[in-house]
């Protein structure tokens, strides 16, 4: 998860105590102010504040929530995320598995449909076929030779003046109709006899390879390539997620260790744009003493060296404490720092780092500091 936004800053406050800035208490002792580190907390997602669980001046410890925004949006784009994720991960097991032993039946009877079909468009019309169709011709022929005759008979008759002209159109009409059942059936012979086309024989041939094509896809299962393809699809539906995720951490504003609440800008209900500060937080751990020493008294502090603190508000408890930082330039400078008199009002800030485990210590609270010797 990635940590609420901090902006840092630094509260500092001179005090003056109706002295000289840099006067001294006595010697090697030096007045200053508290100093503690602030830490400015919001969110990179920003929203409708929900809840702000905890109230100013409060204790906190890493981890506790300081503010909780209403993020629908971030949860239904989680819910379309796991949706995603789902049917990548099908889709790779697919992929892994292969085709199903129902698919491969499949296509191993549609090979062995085409091959049959294939073979009887080769082999032509079964010689029961061929006889069925003489048996038709021989048939035909001599309803054909019975027209004929019926025919020439009826011409007989007419001319005898025996038979009408209409017997004899009926039965030139029955010899024609016999003369086309005839044809019919000779040409059924002639093509079963020629057996099928090439184009038709070619044509199931091809039927037949496209068939066995699509078994051996079937049998040699999901390419590499679409294995690593569905996989990748995996790991970026899953990479959505984890950025949704981090979002979604985003929406509960924490303390990001141990502190005090000393500002909460938000109430519910309130919108905060991603990025804008909700809280102010005093570090309970980083906190020191700014003193500021003379010019003339700047030589005897050094880095490390060891020091002790008191303040007004316990007198007669002294604090350890150790010089963190010397600054490297001189503050509250006169105009005229030619003649010795004018030189000790030159000052440079210090910093005393001091241990505070009971709390004691508040920001901007006037201080003494002790430098212990060199």
């Amino acid at each position: 998860m990635r940590p609420p936004l901090l902006l840092l800053a630094v509260s500092s406050a001179v005090l003056l105590s109706g002295c000289d800035v840099g006067q001294t208490a006595g010697s090697g002792r030096y007045h200053g102010v508290v100093e503690i580190q602030e830490v400015h907390v919001g969110s990179k997602v920003g929203g409708r504040v929900a809840e702000t669980p905890v109230a100013e001046g409060t204790v906190l410890k890493a981890g506790d929530v300081l503010v909780r925004f209403e993020v629908p949006e971030l949860e239904a784009a989680r819910a379309e995320g796991e949706v995603r994720l789902k049917i990548a991960e099908a889709d790779l097991a697919r992929a892994r598995n292969g085709a199903r032993p129902e698919e491969i039946a499949a296509a191993r009877a549609a090979v062995e449909s085409a091959r049959s079909r294939a073979a009887m468009m080769r082999a032509g019309a079964r010689p029961e076929e061929i006889a069925a169709a003489r048996a038709d011709l021989d048939a035909a022929a001599a309803e054909l030779k019975v027209a004929e005759e019926d025919l020439v008979r009826n011409e007989r008759l007419l001319a005898e003046r025996v038979s009408t002209r209409a017997e004899l159109d009926a039965a030139r009409a029955a010899r024609d109709r016999a003369k086309g059942r005839h044809a019919a059936e000779r040409a059924r012979v002639d093509l079963l006899l020629a057996g099928n086309r090439k184009e038709d024989v070619d044509g199931a041939e091809a039927e037949v390879r496209r068939r066995e094509a699509e078994e051996a896809l079937l049998l040699a299962g999901t390419r590499a390539e679409e294995v690593a393809a569905a996989a990748a699809r995996v790991e970026g539906a899953r990479a959505a997620l984890r950025t949704v995720d981090v979002d979604l951490a985003e929406a509960v504003v924490r303390a990001p260790e141990p502190a005090v609440l000393e500002v909460l800008s938000v109430r519910k209900g309130d919108v905060v744009a991603p990025g804008a500060p909700v809280a102010r937080l005093h570090r309970t751990g980083d906190l020191w003493v700014k003193v500021f020493v003379p010019e003339t008294e700047i030589g005897k502090v050094r880095l490390g060296q060891a020091a002790e603190a008191t303040v007004d508000s316990f007198p007669g408890r002294t604090f350890t404490g150790t010089v963190s930082w010397i600054a490297v330039q001189a503050e509250f400078t006169p105009r005229n720092v030619q003649s010795a008199d004018e030189r000790r009002h030159q000052v440079f800030a210090v910093k005393v780092v001091v241990a505070d485990p009971e709390g004691v210590f508040k920001s901007g609270m006037a201080a003494e500091v002790a430098l212990g010797a060199r």
